[in-house]
């Protein structure tokens, strides 16, 4: 990535330096400056003899520092609740998070992605608090018809008993494991490891790692490591869209899923039990996270719907789901991948899915065509090995 100029501003002297100090650890090519008031920052933005990459600040010392802060390359909001930022137009991120989400936001927003939906990479979750609710078929389905819109994508599935292989073929199990322990104990040779591990499905025009056949290098998964993984994916800039599909689990790492992801499609079936376990779980969740924080990303979405309107009543935020996705009965003995993505209903439902997100057609610019050239030899690659 190169060096990079980040400026963190925040007024808690305890806060504004443990954050710089974790952020020169993980990124020991940055240049980090740190600042609790805004004469300081405005003097930084002003007389400084180096170009800015990002600021991430806190709303009140940016307003303060004035427009000396759109000599930044980019600027981030540091909020404790979504909306904090009032008028600013900066992108939020919120405060109090795992310091790894926090950085993940950061790197977003370096590599050029964090909220701007086709500059920079989105990463999307399909959620649901119940099993087999669908939440792969979408997923997959939704890799598809994004590639059929240019987009660049990656799918990564943290399912903790995975069938996929009946999809993608047999590969490597030890992939994933070989990739996270590479990422903790030699992050410099990431890159290298990462070109390596990643493969391809032409069918389903998207990128990917083996899945493990046994569950447990995704039953042990922490919050902190995924962060870290889907951070160094996101900052990779190969792809434009990461797709996340984990399995229905409550745990931590789950809920800071959601909270690291841009968007959450949480899925649910018109079921009374399905849709009363998906309550409990978002209202725990809620209690824990900050209910602006979680709700400003969720997308729910009623599929295997099989009427205009559902049957139970409905138990989530909102007066119903955002859309609903029909129901595909020939999908249950599927064993090909052209067979998940052939329903001319479900197909139209994903594009409007697609809509709802903003995943929209990526056009050929002179960029895009200068970063395929650059990864021509990392997609020969791919292309060999899937």
């Amino acid at each position: 990535m190169g060096t990079r100029v980040i400026v963190i501003a925040a007024e808690e002297r305890e806060y504004t330096a443990k954050l710089a100090e974790f952020v020169r650890e993980q990124e020991p090519s940055w240049d980090v400056a740190a600042f609790t008031y805004a004469g300081a920052l405005r003097l930084e933005l002003l007389e400084g003899n180096r170009s800015i990459d990002l600021v991430i600040g806190e709303p009140s010392i940016m307003r303060e520092a004035g427009a000396s802060c759109e000599r930044a390359r980019k600027t981030l909001a540091l909020v404790e609740r979504a909306g904090a930022g009032g008028d600013g137009g900066w992108t939020e991120v919120s405060k109090y998070q795992p310091l790894p989400m926090l950085l993940n936001a950061i790197r977003g927003a370096v590599a050029g992605g964090l909220g701007e939906t086709m500059d920079g990479c989105r990463i999307v979750t399909v959620f649901s608090a119940s099993g087999g609710t669908g939440k792969t078929t979408l997923a997959l389905n939704l890799l598809r018809q994004a590639g059929e819109r240019r987009l660049r994508t990656f799918y990564l599935n943290l399912e903790a008993l995975n069938a996929t292989s009946i999809l993608f073929g047999q590969g490597e199990p030890d992939s994933l494991s070989r990739l996270l322990y590479g990422l903790q104990a030699h992050p410099e040779q990431w890159e290298e490891l990462f070109g390596r591990l990643c493969r391809h499905q032409p069918y389903l025009r998207t990128d990917y790692i083996d899945a493990p056949e046994h569950p447990g290098e995704r039953l042990a998964m922490t919050s902190d490591i995924l962060s870290e993984l889907i951070g160094r994916i996101r900052a990779s800039g190969r792809y434009d869209l990461i797709v996340v599909d984990p399995d229905q689990g409550a745990g931590d790492w789950h809920r800071d899923l959601l909270l690291l992801s841009d968007r959450v499609v949480w899925l649910a079936v018109d079921d009374m039990q399905a849709l009363k376990k998906a309550d409990k779980l978002l209202r725990y969740w809620q209690e824990q996270s900050g209910s602006e924080v979680l709700a400003d990303k969720l997308l729910f979405v009623m599929n295997k719907a099989q009427g205009q309107r559902p049957i139970n009543r409905w138990s989530l935020p909102g007066d119903g789901p955002a859309m609903s996705l029909p129901y595909v009965p020939q999908w249950k003995t599927v064993d090909q991948p052209g067979r998940l993505l052939g329903a001319p209903a479900f197909c139209g439902a994903v594009d409007e899915l697609l809509e709802l997100l903003e995943l929209r057609e990526r056009s050929p610019s002179v960029r895009r065509r200068k970063e395929v050239e650059a990864n021509g030899a990392y997609r020969a690659h791919v292309r060999g090995t899937g």
